[in-house]
């Protein structure tokens, strides 16, 4: 095809022209290409390497190897996914280099190179290594080769294993011989997948399985690492609530103990980055790193020790400069094993965030997902794309062999589908919860654990400080006031509102995390798809909190029941039971006090926002569905924000469930309580309330007059409100060798304080 014969209009890449072949027309856009971006082109050597070049883009700075020996040579190559996967002997950087030696008048260099040459074929539906013979050694090479290759010069998959001496013996025979790199990877990747698969079926029974975390598999689980392990790279797309984590950690767990990996990144949405933390430590004894967005070059070692590196997608962009040049330098994107979960949020090829994930190196790959495949069939294509980018390329037979269009290239139907799952089911491993039920606990508690935003963590320290002071009271009075004890009974009570969102605290005012979670567990379990039929219950304590989630699934354009302490009872009774008989209606939305006594065996998934108080209260949520009656296997979701009261409830206090029944959730209780009761309460929380100004001194400096403040006060020192700034340097020295001092006499104080101010004076 020549350049002339391009129409003069810019071809649309979704419709074909009339009277053109679907191949033409593919090798005309990227003619098209060619001539409308901006490449820069150079031989690499007309005496060494004749008909080799190097085009560099002028927009992407991406520089890519091209040989051309003239129109369509099957000798003709390009070192980009394209070139690979399309199947057409060409790409855009093939014809720009066409058209650079047709303007500069170059010489095409149609001529073979006379030293022989193993190369990987990417013309057939499959890749295949391939022998090219030149004109030196012509007949010790063809002996050779009738030894390790077909009559079609393609490897024969019984040499894979002894390719070794095939490169050696050739070697001998001519030190010019060449073995390309791509072709030498496949044979490796071919020769690993082989020995894993020996030592899968050798060594991994279900006792092994079993034996890879701290607890044993389900057999379901067990068939999903064995799935993921023998593969090396698929997608595991369980439904939500069915492991999928447990089983990614099990399959690395497994490659890790053979040596086939080293490092695993972890790569997932903020939300999640501290609950894989929180896995990883608690399945296995691996160590775990959650790369922030402040990290620096010092944070260097701790990674290089790390089994596990966590990055959340959203900060993975700003790293990008991280793994190219300074603290992730030498991995230059290069991880021995890679885990992508929640990756649906990846569908898209052209967000930045697609891109740094697809650049990505790694031999092993883990992609998680409980909705590959949303609302359209190329949401399928790029998942799969992460793991084989061969499998169901190139994208335009893909399009065509699947996708019914109308002229104008719009959607209009699906068609092959059976084809396409038989295809796709060589790396992509789906169960649904109806096919295991037999296999899965009558209830399966989860806990998620969420990241604050800064806004939050600023808040909700300023809050601790605050209960911080009363517990110190309480320590050295032995006793509150009542207006103390409901300024404490308050105070906890914000902290748990700041951990769902701000907007709880201050209607003026949204920064939280939960919301989005609560989302994305809503994508998992299928509710937006059409055919969907799990049933959700979320709960949250606070009606504002609830009222944030019925906004997102009004933006959503999703139905949903929603009830709460104002709505009247008679219209409470129509929304339940339009929940529990309209199979359209999938989600209730409910505080606590719209939830008394209701019989909710319709659901099978709780999802609570936040944690009460008291376990009572948490179990009475869950019993709405998990009663008699349910037919279902119940799975609790529970939003837990890490490092916060939350996390401590769960830790420190819920072992105390009789201190709380009817008292933190209840209210004024508190506050009229016996006096036993109350210390008991206090003395249990101040485990919770982990605040150093109850348990180490700390100073308040008033710049006028050099003021020394020390906590803990009594009553008549001093400002028990201010904070504590940061102290220069000398001075916040001398009172960490002087910690104890400032807990004694009076005198002993002043003296403290007369020796600061000289400090001070030095400043």
């Amino acid at each position: 095809m020549k350049y002339a014969d391009l129409p003069k209009q810019q071809l649309n890449h979704l419709r074909k022209p009339l009277n053109v072949s679907l191949e033409d027309w593919q090798v005309m856009l990227r003619m098209q290409q060619a001539q409308r971006e901006d490449f820069d082109v150079e031989c690499v050597s007309e005496l060494f390497n004749p008909g080799e070049y190097r085009v560099q883009s002028r927009k992407t700075g991406g520089v890519y190897k091209v040989v051309y020996r003239g129109p369509q040579s099957p000798w003709n190559y390009c070192d980009c996914m394209d070139f690979k996967t399309s199947r057409l002997g060409t790409c855009k950087h093939i014809e720009s280099a066409r058209l650079w030696i047709a303007d500069h008048h170059k010489r095409i260099h149609r001529e073979l190179p006379a030293y022989t040459s193993v190369f990987l074929s990417y013309r057939g539906s499959v890749r295949q290594v391939q022998i090219r013979i030149g004109d030196d050694h012509r007949r010790e090479f063809q002996s050779l080769a009738s030894r390790y290759f077909d009559s079609l010069n393609t490897l024969l998959p019984e040499a894979f294993e002894t390719f070794g001496e095939f490169l050696r013996e050739a070697q001998r025979i001519d030190a010019s011989f060449r073995c390309y790199k791509d072709a030498l990877d496949y044979v490796v990747e071919q020769r690993e997948r082989i020995q894993r698969l020996a030592i899968i079926d050798k060594r991994y029974d279900d006792a092994a399985l079993d034996r890879l975390l701290r607890f044993p598999l389900y057999s379901y689980q067990r068939e999903g690492v064995r799935f993921a392990a023998r593969k090396g790279r698929a997608i595991l797309a369980d439904e939500m609530g069915l492991g999928k984590t447990v089983q990614a950690l099990a399959t690395a767990e497994l490659l890790r103990r053979e040596h086939l990996v080293g490092q695993v990144l972890v790569l997932c949405p903020a939300t999640l980055k501290f609950q894989w933390q929180h896995e990883i430590e608690h399945f296995t004894s691996s160590r775990a790193i959650v790369l922030e967005s402040n990290a620096t070059a010092s944070h260097a070692n701790a990674l290089a020790e790390a089994d596990f590196v966590i990055v959340s997608y959203a900060s993975l962009q700003g790293k990008a400069a991280l793994f190219e040049t300074g603290l992730l330098a030498d991995y230059s994107y290069h991880f021995d094993m890679v885990i992508m979960d929640e990756v649906q949020r990846l569908k898209n090829w052209n967000t930045q965030m697609s891109r740094v994930a697809r650049r990505i190196v790694s031999p092993y790959a883990l992609i998680l997902s409980g909705t590959p495949l949303e609302n359209r069939l190329e949401d399928l294509y790029s998942i799969v794309e992460l793991v084989d980018q061969f499998l169901l390329a190139p994208y335009y037979l893909f399009r065509d062999r699947y996708i019914k269009t109308d002229d104008n290239g719009r959607t209009l139907s699906y068609r092959n589908l059976n084809e396409l799952a038989d295809r796709v089911g060589e790396v992509l491993l789906r169960r649904r919860k109806s096919e295991v039920l037999d296999q899965l606990p009558e209830r399966m508690d989860i806990n998620l654990y969420v990241p604050m935003t800064s806004e939050q963590r600023d808040a909700h320290d300023s809050l601790r400080h605050q209960a911080a002071r009363l517990v110190a009271k309480w320590h050295r009075q032995h006793a509150l006031s009542e207006a103390d004890r409901k300024q404490l009974l308050l105070t906890l009570s914000q902290m748990r509102m700041v951990c769902d969102s701000l907007y709880v605290l201050d209607e003026h005012s949204r920064y939280d995390t939960k919301v989005e979670e609560v989302m994305s567990i809503l994508d998992q379990c299928g509710i937006f798809e059409v055919d969907g039929q799990t049933k959700i219950i979320i709960f949250s304590q606070w009606e504002r909190m609830t009222r944030l989630v019925a906004m997102e699934l009004d933006q959503s354009n999703v139905d949903y029941a929603y009830i709460h302490g104002n709505v009247p009872s008679n219209e409470r009774a129509k929304r339940i039971q339009a929940f529990c008989e309209n199979p359209e209606l999938r989600i209730l939305l409910s505080t606590d006090a719209g939830a008394t006594g209701l019989n909710l065996q319709e659901a099978s998934i709780v999802v609570n926002l936040d944690m009460p108080w008291n376990p009572a209260v948490l179990e009475q949520r869950v019993g709405r569905i998990h009663r008699l009656g349910q037919k279902q296997g119940i799975q609790v979701y529970n939003l837990i924000a890490k490092g916060t009261i939350e996390e401590d409830m769960l830790s420190k206090l819920r072992f105390k469930t009789s201190l709380f029944e009817g008292v933190l959730d209840g209210g004024e209780e508190t506050v009229l309580m016996a006096s036993q009761q109350f210390d008991n309460l206090i003395s249990s929380i101040s485990e919770a309330i982990e605040e150093p100004y109850s348990t180490v001194p700390q100073v308040q400096l008033q710049q006028d007059d050099l003021q020394l403040t020390v906590w803990p006060q009594t009553e008549s020192e001093g400002n028990s409100d201010a904070i504590a700034p940061a102290l220069p340097a000398q001075a916040a020295s001398f009172l960490s060798d002087l910690s104890d001092l400032l807990l004694a006499d009076e005198p002993v104080r002043r003296a403290v304080s007369e020796q600061l101010r000289k400090v001070l004076e030095c400043q």
